[in-house]
């Protein structure tokens, strides 16, 4: 009788297992159209986006700064920065989150709770880590780290929650500034043989 038990607990957690999403950034991404983006994000180790959420994908980029903008169906928003002389050469690379500092890298995030009424709720990321793990035109993925405080009140804000997440583009939509896309997209190439 106790190898039944044991048998059917083992088929019932393979099923369970096997039925959890994957969440790898291969897997997003091959779920994702051109110009499509995913942010999974968690605060306070709970989900911050809808998992339905699909956003739009938007990157600024000049010799000195990458900003991208995701705006999703539900009109949930992030902006993510990063910056520093020719930040593009080395992936991964990573850049230190200061509250004074966004321009070195920044995470912003906002959504709304209550789309009659206009209300929302936004975080600003005033210390943590952001990593740029893949860049290329086809597939842009990075990683976010640290601690957030509620936007409205950020500069005096009393409470942090913990925060971390991945997005994951698909063929973002680029604007190029300052910066020719061969610069941009071959320049990691160059400083690989270096």
């Amino acid at each position: 009788m106790n190898h039944l038990k044991i048998a059917a607990s083992l088929i019932l957690s393979l099923l369970f297992s096997s039925c959890s999403p994957d969440t790898s950034e291969d897997s997003i991404y091959n779920q994702l159209a051109d110009k499509q983006a995913k942010a999974i994000y968690k605060v306070n180790n709970k989900e911050f986006y809808p998992s339905e959420g699909v956003f739009s994908a938007e990157i600024n980029a000049s010799d000195k700064l990458l900003s991208m903008t995701l705006v999703d169906q539900f009109d949930d928003r992030t902006i993510i920065s990063f910056g520093g002389e020719n930040w593009y050469v080395a992936v991964p690379v990573k850049k230190e989150v200061f509250a004074d500092n966004q321009v070195n890298a920044g995470v912003k995030m906002g959504k709304l709770l209550d789309r009659k009424k206009m209300i929302g709720v936004g975080y600003v990321m005033s210390e943590g880590i952001v990593t740029l793990q893949e860049f290329s035109k086809d597939k842009v993925v990075i990683k976010v780290k640290g601690k957030v405080g509620k936007y409205s009140d950020f500069q005096e804000a009393t409470e942090f929650f913990p925060m971390e997440g991945t997005v994951v583009c698909k063929k973002p939509t680029f604007q190029l500034m300052n910066i020719t896309e061969e610069e941009l997209f071959n320049a990691q190439k160059t400083s690989a043989k270096l």
